[in-house]
């Protein structure tokens, strides 16, 4: 695994922390914006994102800070889906494939955090668009994206999924891992960590072209 990351800013944009109840403000906020390591975005996602856990490959990491206190988290990286590209009619596609702020919030909208890591990634990663997936069963449908400039473009197809005994869901890669690592078929390592396959909704796409389809 191998995670890449450039760039950073001063994001001074002062807000207050609220004090005696939010009636009485007390110190002010500095945003900071700058690369984050591996290791702290594996813990953050782990803690503050629904999958719970960093997507595999080359990740560009960014952390929004709040003063000393990492705020905020997003990941860039090539998406699972090798078309992409070719379906959007262009060169080169780069993803956000994890997005996720801690409780509560403060005042930083997250489309501000899109907008200027997307300068960062345009500079040394020259990508022709990005694409992010809103997720409705997690009740998002991509305001975020929306207020950052992305467009809707259509949906993705049902894809089929695992659901543990505990009710937690499971990429349908969690059994295939598993099959590889201990010498089984899917089915077979579906049955031993005690997996059902279920059918997920389809995700909204949004799409932010930065360069003129060729």
């Amino acid at each position: 695994m191998s995670d890449l990351g450039a760039g950073s800013t001063n994001e001074v944009r002062p807000t207050h922390q609220p004090g005696d109840g939010g009636s009485n403000p007390t110190s002010a906020l500095q945003f900071v914006i700058r690369p984050v390591d591996h290791g702290t975005a594996k813990s953050f996602i782990e803690k503050w994102h629904y999958s719970k856990c960093i997507p595999t490959g080359k990740n560009i990491l960014y952390g929004l800070y709040a003063g000393e206190s990492l705020y905020a988290v997003i990941v860039y990286g090539i998406g699972v889906n090798p078309y992409q590209a070719r379906f959007l009619g262009v060169r080169s596609v780069l993803e956000i494939k994890r997005m996720c702020r801690s409780e509560p919030p403060l005042g930083y909208q997250l489309s501000r955090f899109i907008a200027i890591t997307l300068r960062f990634v345009r500079k040394d990663y020259d990508p022709d668009c990005i694409v992010a997936f809103a997720d409705p069963e997690q009740g998002h449908e991509g305001t975020v994206y929306s207020a950052s400039g992305f467009a809707r473009h259509g949906m993705t197809n049902a894809e089929w999924h695992v659901i543990g005994e505990d009710g937690v869901k499971r990429h349908r890669r969690y059994p295939f891992r598993y099959a590889q690592r201990n010498g089984c078929t899917i089915a077979e390592a579906r049955e031993r960590l005690g997996l059902k396959r279920i059918q997920t909704l389809p995700k909204i796409r949004w799409v932010k072209m930065l360069k003129t389809a060729p």
